[in-house]
């Protein structure tokens, strides 16, 4: 969700079209109360002084003796309201969805304080023309307030199983899943990393994967599902000279690239590369492979080989 190539409205036209479950409930519920579509959200500071809305979901009647499956989804203003519609189509498929944004509704801020949560340190140089250098750093206080602030307030206030937590993220949010998956494996279960952008950072990610590998028993009990697009998406109104420097910047080793060097570890894995879907196009397909790969432990067959593309997704 790093490219500025799709908006909240644009997606909701999506989940009509394309999971064709109607239409998403956008309007932001007051914080600390539930909507009249059932979803409950308030705003939590973290120990950064930061504040991020969280919304919550829960499925009808009572719980499992050992409480609901719990999926945490990074950049709740978009992909909260998206797995709530896959859900609401699956009965099969009962959890609690935890969505955590931000109590805004201005793309600009949000994209603003995403590039903060979900990146490492990044130097300017490292950063693609275009983006006005964004502050960056925020990951590892981003993961602290998720496992410090988030869970407990969920925990508060909803049975949920803490063996069964599945952490969801598209673009930079797929990268932070991979940060936490390589960097505090126990955090969650099972991650899933939709379209990561590996490239970011000068690719620092794949230093993380190195560390990670050198233990014999990495990843084993944690599953990780990787998706992939297969469409390049231009950039409204940038120039040749431009779109080639960003070109620079994403290329290299993708997801796929990814996915093919944990096979030495002893993560159970996942893969799929949506070969006709762009990095936007494919969130909601991302979402309810997540949820299916999650809830169900039905992996999405891959497409094709999604080796390292110029396109650097």
């Amino acid at each position: 969700m790093d490219e500025p190539e799709i908006d909240l409205l644009t997606m909701v036209g999506l989940v009509k079209t394309v999971i064709g479950l109607g239409a998403v409930a956008l309007a932001a519920s007051l914080a600390g109360e539930a909507s009249a579509d059932g979803r409950l959200s308030f705003d939590l500071g973290g120990p950064d002084t930061l504040v991020r809305r969280v919304s919550v979901s829960v499925p009808d009647g009572p719980p499992p003796a050992q409480g609901y499956p719990v999926v945490y989804l990074i950049d709740g203003n978009t992909t909260f309201d998206l797995a709530r519609q896959v859900l609401a189509g699956e009965p099969d498929m009962q959890a609690v969805l935890v969505g955590i944004g931000y109590p805004s509704d201005s793309r600009e801020e949000i994209v603003r304080l995403r590039f903060f949560d979900l990146t490492p340190p990044t130097p300017a140089e490292l950063i693609p023309p275009g983006m006005n250098a964004p502050r960056t750093g925020g990951a590892d206080a981003f993961l602290e307030f998720l496992q410090a602030t988030v869970k407990p307030e969920v925990e508060r206030r909803v049975a949920v199983d803490p063996t069964r937590q599945t952490l969801f993220g598209h673009s930079l949010g797929g990268l932070f899943a991979l940060h936490v998956l390589f960097s505090r494996p126990d955090a969650f279960q099972t991650y899933i990393a939709a379209d990561p952008s590996i490239w970011w950072n000068g690719r620092s990610i794949l230093e993380e994967l190195e560390r990670f590998l050198r233990d014999p028993s990495s990843g084993e009990g944690r599953r990780l599902l990787i998706e992939t697009s297969g469409k390049r998406a231009q950039r409204p109104g940038a120039d040749a000279k431009t779109l080639e420097r960003i070109g620079q910047f994403r290329s290299g080793p993708n997801g796929h690239d990814v996915h093919k060097a944990l096979k030495a570890s002893r993560l159970a894995l996942g893969y799929r590369q949506f070969t006709d879907e762009s990095h936007g196009s494919m969130i909601p397909f991302a979402i309810a492979d997540a949820l299916r790969f999650s809830l169900l432990g039905i992996s999405p067959a891959p497409a094709v080989d999604g080796s390292t593309t110029p396109d650097g997704k």
